[in-house]
């Protein structure tokens, strides 16, 4: 039977962790689960589509707030939206899926599955200027403005949900500064460790 491959990438953004995973997924074959979960947390947690989008990677607010409708939403709506992604994540391994997670926290969901590859992207902030000023057409004050916001917003996401800080070493496999490989050299980095990790016999 052919064992089973999954592999977790954590970002900062203007990295191109997401690029880079979707390319590593197509490589390998496998299938690849990023913005493609909300649908699946949505159902899961019975929350709405767009609640769950709007709170994805991102904290809603720990305390009562209102939405557009002027629905109340309670205390522990984000408990709930990672809940369901973290099960939704579990599930799709449990049931022996080979795939790529992009972001989501899954390397701290699946940090007692020694077989899954963690690994971490990231890059200079003057590199990940550039990359989101030609992404997005922004000004450079824009672009750093944003790439700030988004790191804290992720950092924050994850740090609440977990006990580990957003891009330490601990709890990862691989740490890549993908401006020093570009996107298919580190498609490729990855692609290698991926394999050589699932040549390790776990059951010893």
């Amino acid at each position: 039977m052919e064992r089973q491959m999954v592999i977790t990438i954590g970002r900062s953004f203007g990295s191109n962790g997401r690029e880079i995973g979707e390319r590593l997924s197509e490589a390998l074959g496998i299938h690849f689960y990023d913005r493609n979960l909300i649908d699946m947390a949505a159902r899961k947690s019975g929350l709405e589509r767009s609640l769950v989008g709007n709170a994805d990677e991102k904290l809603i607010g720990r305390f009562l707030e209102l939405t557009g409708g002027l629905e109340l939403i309670s205390e522990n709506t984000n408990e709930r939206i990672y809940r369901a992604q973290s099960e939704v994540i579990r599930s799709i391994v449990k049931r022996g899926e080979s795939c790529v997670f992009v972001g989501r926290g899954a390397d701290y969901v699946l940090r007692n599955h020694h077989e899954v590859l963690k690994v971490y992207i990231y890059a200079p902030l003057d590199r990940r200027i550039e990359t989101v000023m030609k992404r997005y057409s922004f000004k450079r004050e824009e672009a750093e403005k944003v790439i700030r916001h988004m790191d804290k917003t992720r950092r924050n996401y994850y740090e609440y949900f977990t006990d580990r800080h957003w891009d330490q070493k601990e709890g990862k496999d691989l740490l890549i500064d993908s401006s020093e490989f570009g996107i298919q050299g580190t498609v490729e980095l990855i692609k290698a460790a991926a394999l050589c990790k699932l040549e390790r016999d776990w059951d010893v």
